[in-house]
């Protein structure tokens, strides 16, 4: 638990403290548990309708999975719901960052479906007319966000542990080599242009 712990909290850091989740957007979020959860069979069903309707994201599941991987975003959705939405949850979120490497879900697909639940929960406070639907939608917003993070650079962090422990290559190395390839790769477009 500690390296992915770690690997949480750096995202997290990283993110300039006006974008972060804030204690008032998980009590706003603690306000609306009931309403929020009563959203979750349409939400999964919205959230799954959405992946397997485009083919790049239906290819990353396995025939008849789909029960599965609905009953996971439930749990998913509970435990965001319900919290406490600490360093253990987004250590969590971390982990996934594994899981995707494993499963093959590229980061613009997880940001594009972290874009639409706080999308929903924007779409769904309006039409109930929430009183607090604006803060539980900016919520919903820092949270995506803060899950993002987390996740594309737990993503990232696997992948370059994995070329170490493959290769032998430090990611420092490994990082400076891509800086290098990068501005080569502008260098290039430059001339180009």
């Amino acid at each position: 638990m500690t390296k992915i712990l770690e690997i949480a909290r750096e995202a997290l850091e990283q993110m300039p403290p006006e974008t972060r989740l804030r204690p008032e957007d998980k009590e706003v979020i603690a306000r609306h548990k009931d309403t929020l959860l009563s959203w979750t069979p349409e939400l999964v069903q919205a959230f799954y309708d959405t992946l397997f309707a485009h083919p790049p994201t239906k290819a990353v599941f396995r025939e008849g999975e789909r029960p599965d991987r609905e009953k996971t975003l439930e749990g998913w959705w509970r435990r965001t719901v319900e919290g406490p939405l600490d360093e253990t949850y987004f250590a969590w979120m971390a982990k996934v960052g594994l899981v995707h490497v494993v499963r093959g879900v590229e980061n613009p697909m997880m940001l594009a479906m972290a874009s639409f639940v706080a999308e929903y929960v924007e779409r769904k406070s309006h039409e109930a007319k929430l009183p607090e639907a604006d803060p539980l939608s900016e919520a919903f917003y820092r949270l995506s966000m803060a899950v993002g993070a987390v996740i594309t650079h737990g993503y990232d962090r696997y992948r370059a542990l994995a070329l170490y422990n493959v290769a032998g290559m430090e990611p420092a190395l490994l990082e400076r080599l891509t800086v290098e390839e990068a501005r080569a790769l502008l260098e290039e477009l430059k001339r180009e242009s």
